[in-house]
């Protein structure tokens, strides 16, 4: 009897395929297009979501709150200069909020995690000029058993805040591979023929599956900066409390917002990580 196609043949033989579609763009892709593709693929693209002017003002932004020596005790390691991730950006820059609550974003995320997500964290990512790749590995599965839950447990995405190019370090996905329900194999590389890069013009969002592997590409230019806002949701049932770096929200940050982004992160509202998070 002839067996089915594996997912990594099936990642092979769509290579084409998801290539092209990430060069056409997906400025005209319908949220149910969007949802077929994150479910069969496990991930997305929804092209130039927001302006790119809008997204130029929020790198410039995230750009200075990155040099600004009061952000230090928010990066996930002050030490590393050449990738840079800064936790806490809900309470540091009102700019994000969009983003965290855009409507078609929450609109495919919803469809995947139920009514009432959350979100995890916001934090931005900044790819400096000779930054290495980064591990390949899946998100948020520290916890769970070798076989991986056929429910989804989070939903990722990254802002553009700069184009990203192969070159300036763009995300590396395998197509598919959260279909494995495992996680990658120890000493996968970035560089791996079977991951593609996720390419885009600022402005645009990607999203994908917790469970698909992937890894931050390496920025092998001289002069070119990547900025992205990195945005996470989860659905009620997750234990939000065990993820480290993410800080909570403050009283006077969650005063300020909107409802629906209260609704999406009333359950982080705290003034110290402590409150709320779990020592790991």
């Amino acid at each position: 009897m002839r067996r089915g196609p594996t997912a990594w043949e099936v990642s092979l033989s769509l290579k084409d395929e998801t290539l092209n579609s990430v060069a056409k763009g997906r400025n005209t892709v319908s949220i149910q297009e969007a949802i077929d593709h994150l479910d069969l693929f496990g991930y997305c693209v929804l092209e130039e979501a927001i302006p790119a002017e809008q997204a130029d003002r929020l790198a410039e932004q995230l750009f200075a709150l990155h040099e600004d020596p009061k952000s230090r005790p928010y990066f996930q390691d002050a030490n590393d200069d050449l990738y840079q991730t800064l936790f806490g950006l809900l309470n540091l820059d009102e700019a994000s909020w969009a983003c965290a609550a855009h409507p078609d974003v929450l609109a495919v995320t919803r469809h995947f995690l139920g009514q009432d997500i959350r979100v995890a964290e916001a934090c931005s990512k900044w790819v400096k000029p000779g930054a290495p790749a980064g591990g390949v590995h899946t998100d948020s599965a520290a916890d769970l058993p070798d076989l991986l839950p056929d429910t989804p447990w989070m939903i990722n995405s990254i802002w553009m805040l700069t184009d990203f190019t192969e070159e300036i370090g763009a995300t590396r996905i395998m197509p598919t591979s959260h279909r494995l329900r495992r996680r990658p194999p120890r000493g996968m590389k970035a560089d791996d023929r079977r991951l593609l890069p996720i390419t885009g013009r600022r402005g645009s969002v990607f999203l994908w599956h917790g469970g698909v592997w992937h890894a931050n590409g390496a920025n092998t230019t001289l002069d070119q900066h990547r900025m992205a806002l990195n945005i996470a949701y989860y659905p009620p049932w997750w234990n939000l409390a065990r993820e480290g770096g993410h800080q909570p929200v403050w009283p006077e940050t969650f005063e300020r917002m909107p409802p629906e982004l209260q609704r999406l992160t009333r359950n982080r509202v705290a003034k110290e990580r402590e409150e709320i998070y779990e020592q790991r």
